[in-house]
């Protein structure tokens, strides 16, 4: 897959939901996310993101967010991914601060993008979201937002930051732009469904005996790379079959990463991981 494709890993990124619900009732206000129009100059912004810099999906998912605010009519950027530093050590970064012109304030605003999986072998609740890999969770990653990323605004050294654009953290409001898939195992009913926007949910997740067992030789796959994971696999040219699907699998259980697989089927698309463990 070239990287023709950006604008639609970017599309994808935009069409991503919000992991929480729309009534969600917690410790983070959910940002709003605008409205994009896609445009000549927004396409050219984007063939900026061919840089290696932006390979890491993270990155690449920073990179969308900005240009879409960049691109929108309702926000402004005043500042994006600023180190905090104090005697020569970070203390951490802030994803962005922009301008709200509907509301008339400064929000800072932090971004997440993740793909997670549902494991019924842990604790009932968000702690049962985990990363296919099991090197990261849903509930560890609020904690840091909860008890480092956000504080971080506060800090002295943030506040002295902020006077030279003439801000304080008190006249600025915190939000979260927190976009998700969530991958379920197959016919497994997800507990507390209420804490967590049921349309992130876009597929399913197998062991490499149960991808196996399943009756699939004559369907088509392709394993894209982690920056194209925003892809929707409609828009996707490059397939292959199953047999050629196992030899990329085992290069990556070797590595001990799980592959998000997309597969084309005559009848559509589908979105899962197969995990090594």
């Amino acid at each position: 897959m070239k990287d023709s494709s950006i604008l639609n890993q970017f599309q994808g990124f935009l069409d991503t939901p919000d992991i929480f619900p729309k009534d969600h009732q917690g410790n983070f206000k959910s940002f709003n996310f605008p409205k994009i129009k896609i445009t000549d100059d927004l396409i050219v912004d984007l063939q900026k993101l061919d840089h290696p810099r932006y390979s890491i999906l993270g990155k690449r998912m920073e990179g969308f967010f900005e240009i879409a605010i960049r691109h929108s009519d309702r926000y402004e950027i005043i500042d994006s991914n600023i180190q905090i530093i104090e005697n020569k050590q970070t203390l951490g970064e802030l994803d962005f601060i922009i301008y709200d012109k509907e509301n008339s304030k400064p929000i800072h605003v932090e971004l997440v993008y993740k793909l997670y999986i549902y494991d019924p072998g842990f604790p009932p609740g968000i702690k049962r979201w985990i990363g296919p890999n099991r090197r990261d969770s849903f509930s560890a990653k609020l904690e840091k937002l909860e008890n480092k990323q956000l504080p971080l605004l506060f800090s002295p050294k943030t506040t002295s930051y902020l006077s030279t654009l003439e801000l304080t953290a008190g006249s600025m409001e915190q939000q979260l732009c927190f976009k998700a898939q969530l991958y379920t195992p197959i016919d497994e009913i997800v507990e507390h469904r209420s804490l967590i926007n049921s349309d992130c949910l876009i597929g399913n997740w197998y062991n490499f005996d149960e991808f196996l067992q399943m009756n699939w030789e004559d369907h088509l796959f392709y394993s894209p790379k982690k920056k194209d994971w925003s892809f929707n696999p409609v828009n996707n040219t490059n397939w292959y079959s199953r047999k050629e699907l196992l030899k990329n699998i085992e290069v990556l259980f070797e590595k001990k990463k799980a592959p998000l697989i997309w597969m084309k089927t005559k009848t559509g698309f589908y979105r899962f991981f197969i995990v090594w463990w």
